[in-house]
């Protein structure tokens, strides 16, 4: 998933407020509120997902000291996080529990996830669910039961079908995130002309910047982890059973990188952000395999 505006390893921290809202939200997910029936993928809009879940969200990332904002969306703020909902969740049929907590972090009610390179390839090739912190295994795929794929090419399909989908979504985003900045670009030259504007206000909108940039930022992070991930998976199958399918796949693969580099390159985070936002290094395409 995608990295904290500063700092990675302090998003990681679980205090006991956010893991209070993290139990709470847990037990209404389980009950019966979560359904991933809405636009773009994302649970089915309500009370819940319009109001409960953004209250909490603004609180618990306050209290770790990223930049909320109480400020209504405007619609193209709306649309920037409905679009970053396709890259900051996994594949619809990854680990239950790993989707719960994705939808909760892109909530902001927890930090984000840190980087799980095998989990997209433990996903499509049946398990295991569990672990991949020491890498994926071949066995307990089988001993779980976890075959359930035809053969491997339709595994060499599946991850080049899913890069392109992915792919075709970057100048979406693109467009609409030149456009968030250009729009706070023009509420941060505002702030020094508007009359009677108080101290909190400007503070709220200082942090929207903020905020917007920090959105911009983790999907960043997550065309990287993604890249990574689906890399991952190519060079594994490539092991496990080469077939001809692997070279299509490799270069929509750099498709999607050399796409993600230009996109990182003419990002530019707002001057008026008085919070550090990371960006990742610019991405380069490059072969399944390198000699040397």
């Amino acid at each position: 998933m995608a990295r904290p505006f500063a700092g990675r390893d302090k998003f990681r921290v679980f205090n006991h407020g956010t893991f209070s809202i993290f139990a709470g939200a847990m037990c209404l997910a389980l009950s019966g509120c979560y359904s991933a029936t809405g636009d773009f993928g994302r649970p089915q809009q309500g009370v819940w997902e319009n109001s409960i879940l953004p209250t909490m969200g603004i609180v618990a990332a306050t209290s770790r000291g990223e930049p909320a904002s109480w400020y209504a969306l405007t619609e193209d703020e709306k649309e920037l996080r409905n679009r970053a909902w396709n890259f900051l969740m996994p594949e619809t049929d990854a680990p239950v529990l790993t989707r719960m907590q994705d939808h909760f972090a892109y909530h902001r009610l927890l930090p984000p996830r840190g980087e799980d390179v095998t989990l997209f390839h433990r996903t499509i090739m049946g398990g295991p669910y569990l672990g991949g912190g020491v890498g994926y295994s071949p066995s307990l795929r089988v001993l779980t039961n976890g075959e359930t794929f035809r053969s491997l090419t339709s595994r060499y399909n599946r991850v080049r079908d899913v890069i392109t989908a992915d792919h075709a979504l970057i100048p979406h985003f693109k467009l609409i995130a030149a456009q968030v900045v250009q729009a706070d670009h023009v509420r941060a030259r505002s702030l020094t002309h508007v009359a009677h504007l108080t101290e909190e206000q400007r503070e709220q909108a200082i942090k929207r910047i903020c905020e917007n940039a920090l959105i911009i930022a983790r999907v960043q992070w997550a065309y990287h982890d993604r890249a990574a991930q689906y890399r991952y998976s190519l060079e594994h199958l490539l092991v496990e059973g080469p077939e001809r399918e692997a070279i299509p796949a490799e270069r929509t693969l750099m498709a999607f990188e050399a796409d993600i580099g230009r996109f990182r390159k003419d990002t530019v985070i707002p001057t008026a952000c008085t919070e550090p936002v990371a960006l990742p290094e610019p991405l380069a395409p490059r072969p399944l395999v390198r000699k040397g």
